[in-house]
């Protein structure tokens, strides 16, 4: 099989820079916090980037007791450019991806078509955490999304932790954080991506455990 036209790819490459610059022009910020424990889906749009103190805020609503920004735990991110690590096995396996860009930009992206109709074997990807934390942490998405005119698209979580979250409208960077309780078997989740999406671009995967808050009068 021949190869490509090295002038098409780099017409090709040229587009998708543009029409990523274009997004970055008119894009939104949405926070989605989960519990873990129920299912419950809380979706805040934002006017400006994702802020330490109100995300801490929103994680607190959930009830588990989160503390106000401060040091965490153990912290283990995986990306497209490191979705492996060895000490502990850690690693983000990709599905039928779109588009992975070569030059400095370290995400994976999806693009469909408005009659996108559901498979069973949708694309997406799954990632897992072979040694968490044993106590309550937080599992982070972070990615890029839009959805079709008209259509509220979706990403379903599902292995140690359960979800569906919704997109809507353009172009919008999305933070999805997770509460949940670990277990010595690790953490493995699976991310489906549904009809009424349009693009996805996924950023970074975060296991990092819950805030120790050390008693100030021991030691």
């Amino acid at each position: 099989m021949d190869g490509a036209d090295p002038s098409e790819l780099a017409r090709r490459d040229d587009l998708i820079r543009r029409q990523m610059a274009e997004r970055t022009e008119r894009q939104g910020w949405v926070h989605h916090v989960v519990d873990g424990d129920t299912g419950e889906v809380l979706t805040t749009p934002l006017d400006r980037p994702l802020a330490p103190l109100s995300r801490a805020e929103r994680l607190a609503r959930l009830g588990h007791g989160f503390p106000l920004p401060g040091p965490w735990g153990p912290v283990y991110k995986l990306t497209a450019r490191s979705p492996y690590q060895a000490a502990p096995l850690n690693w983000l396996a990709q599905y039928n991806v779109t588009m992975s860009l070569s030059d400095a930009q370290d995400y994976i992206g999806w693009s469909f078509p408005q009659d996108y109709q559901a498979t069973s074997d949708p694309p997406g990807f799954s990632a897992h955490f072979g040694e968490p934390p044993s106590q309550r942490c937080v599992l982070t998405f972070v990615f890029a999304a839009s959805a079709w005119d008209g259509a509220v698209g979706h990403i379903s979580f599902v292995g140690t932790v359960n979800a569906e979250i919704p997109i809507a409208g353009g172009w919008a960077n999305h933070t999805v954080d997770i509460s949940t309780v670990t277990s010595s078997a690790g953490v493995h989740t699976w991310a489906l991506l549904r009809p009424g999406l349009h693009t996805v671009d996924f950023k970074s995967i975060t296991l990092q455990a819950e805030r120790v808050i050390l008693d100030p009068t021991i030691g």
